[in-house]
């Protein structure tokens, strides 16, 4: 076995991300973990489970407890691995892919186990060599999350789906109506409140279905707008009702999306001592990017996409989380850092490129003030 190529697997995501690692190699490192190495046109499945709960706790025993399901139920000729996003992977055979659509009809109807609407699985293409899977994983997320357009759940295969579009342009013109609507008292008629966020998702997705990020962040600023314009229509900030974004951002079609909204937007004219929930959804909004892309993410950035101003996101953050945002990327990136430089052989500077510091002696300096050792000491002592 050649040195400085094997990485210890935890995760899918250990052993997909190390472009270091040839096919021969992977095998080698599904096998030292004691994992099935061998596959005629392996493929991915991702599975995914919801939950009500929104605690970190609650979400995490979901998911393990679907892994040793699919683990006690998985055909022995697989891998089983979870991700690092709170997926359970199973690299399979492609000849064997009804084994997969087996397994998911097991883990559903097992007596006292999961709600068949719960779970998500997106299936992949099939590849030549392990080495390639890495695109397969992308495959099986998106895949995974088109069950947001359908209204019951079942395995969606990447290959069955359409292209998403690549853009939409807003609209405004909804949102106008919608706010109309609000000033008017007429946002008590259901029936035109329905119709308009019908129309709202229906000039949204006139060109194609959009990935579901992108609808997500459509609503974010729909309401968002909407719930500052109100109050400066009505002039009384206190007594407008402020939406529960998290609970609407935890929704798993785009159905229940519009019911939602719709009840968010009608609540909107009424009272509520929860004036600060607008603001706890935004923060969560910004963390959630902030640990999904911390290599590249800035204020700026994540202001933008939370629709708010660098200045006011920097004031808000510092208000709802007790550190600055920078403070906050910091440990986000650090933490990754440690992850790499325990997991897996690439050198510190590609170390810290992978977390969003492109001077490495930066990176030495930031690392050592935060963990108190340096990058090559921490390494050596795990």
């Amino acid at each position: 076995m050649k040195q400085g190529l094997m990485v210890r697997v935890r995760t899918l995501n250990d052993l997909l991300t190390c472009s270091s690692l040839a096919a021969g190699d992977r095998k080698r490192s599904l096998e030292e973990n004691g994992l099935h190495a061998y596959y005629a046109y392996p493929a991915l499945a991702l599975f995914s489970i919801s939950t009500a709960e929104a605690d970190l706790w609650s979400r995490r025993f979901a998911v393990e407890e679907l892994y040793a399901v699919i683990k006690r139920h998985g055909p022995s000729n697989t891998a089983v691995l979870p991700d690092d996003k709170g997926h359970v992977g199973v690299i399979f055979s492609w000849d064997d892919r009804e084994s997969i659509t087996e397994l998911y009809n097991s883990i559903c109807n097992e007596e006292h186990s999961f709600n068949p609407q719960l779970i998500s699985l997106g299936i992949s293409n099939p590849y030549l060599h392990l080495s390639d899977l890495h695109h397969g994983y992308e495959q099986a997320l998106l895949a995974m999350q088109h069950r947001f357009y359908q209204n019951h759940s079942q395995p969606i295969y990447y290959n069955s789906m359409s292209e998403y579009a690549s853009d939409a342009e807003y609209p405004q013109e909804v949102e106008d109506e919608l706010l109309y609507l609000l000033t008017s008292d007429s946002i008590t008629e259901s029936r035109a409140t329905r119709q308009a966020v019908n129309r709202f998702y229906e000039a949204l997705t006139r060109n194609g279905s959009l990935p579901v990020k992108k609808i997500v962040d459509a609503t974010l600023q729909l309401l968002v707008s909407l719930q500052l314009r109100i109050k400066s229509a009505l002039g009384q900030p206190h007594l407008c009702r402020t939406p529960n974004i998290t609970a609407l951002m935890q929704l798993h079609t785009l159905d229940e999306l519009k019911d939602a909204v719709c009840d968010a937007i009608k609540g909107m004219g009424g009272t509520s001592h929860a004036s600060d929930t607008l603001n706890r959804g935004l923060i969560k909004k910004a963390v959630t990017l902030m640990e999904e892309e911390y290599d590249r993410v800035s204020l700026h950035y994540v202001a933008e996409k939370v629709f708010l101003t660098p200045a006011y996101l920097s004031s808000l953050f510092k208000s709802e989380m007790g550190v600055t945002f920078i403070e906050h990327l910091t440990r986000i990136r650090i933490s990754n850092a440690k992850k790499l430089l325990k997991h897996t052989h690439l050198k510190n500077y590609e170390v810290a490129k992978r977390v969003g510091y492109h001077d490495s002696r930066y990176f030495s300096q930031i690392f050592k003030k935060k963990v108190g050792l340096s990058p090559s000491g921490f390494r050596d002592a795990n």
